[in-house]
């Protein structure tokens, strides 16, 4: 079975970026959604400080910060990181387990240095798609080609069917399932929230029509429920855990057909199968991030 040191260096260099770019970018949508909150309640802030009025003033400090935040998204396009960066990261996966199982285009057929240099060629391939999101990954010491890549491919195909399905199909489903109920639990505190606030909004907005308070925060309410709303937008925690969950089940249902695996062919028919849909449920989660 391959560990995470077994994948090409290459594999974990765009993984690591990819993860600090994820990191960058929500960090940075969460603080300016707070600076525009916190403008929300600036604004209605009657403090002064000699002539100086406090409120405002933290308004505009908040709105210049907002624009700071957002010029840095668009130049730097750490979303972008993320996205391209998982992208390689799961197309390297993908290209390393079809080598380590001898599965197409890398069959025990062909030669070991044709199947080697192919495998060079198509990593190759894949770093075109770096430039174009300014993907940096650092550069990380080590063959493409592990050790524990040629160990796998050297056992037997009873061992390499087991090495596949516990290493790559069920790690995977394992994966999609925990972040499938991770995200479900976000998804509904994320709704519990919203409906707070808005109540919120709605108590603030009768106590103003009947002159219990004079003090205007129906504006911060409805910039906190915006807030809120674009957070979830940004996150899509409940499309996001349906997807997982139907990729986990996907896979869960292929995997109960490895023991019918008694060849070279019907191996390589498997593995195929279940990169194509690791790699659908991929597409679709990039295509929803657009």
């Amino acid at each position: 079975m391959l560990n995470a040191e077994d994948f090409p260096p290459f594999q974990r260099a765009v993984s690591t970026e990819s993860l600090r770019g994820q990191r960058v970018f929500t960090s940075l949508i969460a603080l300016r959604l707070s600076l525009l909150l916190l403008a929300a309640l600036a604004g209605v802030g009657t403090w002064k400080l000699d002539s100086l009025a406090l409120g405002p003033a933290i308004a505009v400090g908040a709105f210049a910060a907002t624009s700071i935040v957002e010029v840095f998204l668009l130049t730097n396009r750490p979303d972008e990181r993320w996205y391209v960066g998982r992208a390689l990261s799961e197309s390297i996966k993908s290209l390393t387990w079809r080598f380590a199982t001898a599965a197409d285009p890398f069959p025990r057929s062909r030669g070991d240095s044709e199947c080697v240099e192919e495998f060079t060629g198509r990593l190759l391939g894949l770093t075109r798609d770096m430039s174009g999101a300014g993907l940096a990954a650092p550069a990380l010491a080590g063959q493409q080609i592990t050790e524990g890549m040629r160990t796998v491919r050297a056992t037997s195909l009873a061992e390499r069917r087991e090495s596949y399905v516990n290493g790559r199909l069920e790690t995977q489903r394992v994966w999609y399932a925990e972040r499938s109920l991770s995200n479900r639990a976000r998804a509904t505190r994320w709704a519990v929230t919203m409906l707070v606030l808005e109540l919120v909004g709605l108590a603030l907005a009768m106590s103003r029509v009947a002159g219990f308070t004079d003090v205007d925060l129906l504006g911060v309410a409805a910039a906190a429920v915006a807030a809120g709303a674009a957070w979830t937008q940004t996150r899509q925690h409940s499309a996001v855990a349906t997807a997982y969950a139907l990729a986990s089940q996907e896979l869960a249902a292929m995997g109960s057909l490895a023991s019918r695996i008694t060849s070279e062919a019907q191996l390589s028919q498997f593995v195929n199968d279940t990169e194509t849909a690791i790699s659908r449920e991929h597409t679709m989660w990039r295509a929803r991030r657009r």
